[in-house]
């Protein structure tokens, strides 16, 4: 019984983090745990000491510097895990999807279940990153490469796949 009332609970927290950035940080979960009755005659039910749950979540990112063009580019690959399209197009997507427009855009990610991305560096307007991208099939594409922002957006990319 305290075993599925875990469950239910780890369920839920999980369910409601998913829309929210992860930066790969344990989240501690507070979890209140009520033992069941007993069969004696007398019932006394007495709430358990809540417990501390840790629900580790894969990272969206990894910055090691805090720019303006490092969180543009974190904003878009968080968009893009959150299937939030539109969001991520707005961030540049239209300006690096290589032609064929939104919808070809769109379902270029069709096969990719998260992506994670590692900034490397940061000179100027140049944001350097490492992109581990996890398929459906459970296979990691890997790339690396540099994304240029202007003006709150990417403006231009120059990635390679490295595995």
């Amino acid at each position: 019984m305290k075993a599925a009332i875990l469950v239910a609970a780890l369920v839920s927290v999980c369910a409601a983090a998913c829309g929210t950035p992860v930066v790969g940080v344990p989240v501690p979960v507070q979890v209140a745990v009520t033992p069941a009755p007993t069969t004696s005659t007398t019932v006394v039910a007495v709430p358990a000491a809540p417990q501390t749950v840790y629900v580790q979540q894969p990272p969206v990112y990894v910055a090691p510097a805090d720019t303006a063009e490092a969180r543009t580019v974190v904003a878009y690959y968080d968009a893009i895990n959150r299937r939030d399209f539109a969001t991520a197009w707005s961030l540049g997507g239209s300006r690096i999807a290589g032609g064929g427009g939104y919808t070809k855009y769109v379902n270029g990610f069709a096969t990719t279940s998260w992506d994670t991305v590692t900034v490397t560096d940061v000179r100027g307007s140049t944001v350097s990153v490492v992109l581990s991208a996890l398929q459906a099939d459970g296979t990691t594409r890997t790339f690396s490469g540099t994304y240029t922002v202007s003006g709150g957006v990417i403006a231009g990319s120059h990635m390679t796949r490295t595995k």
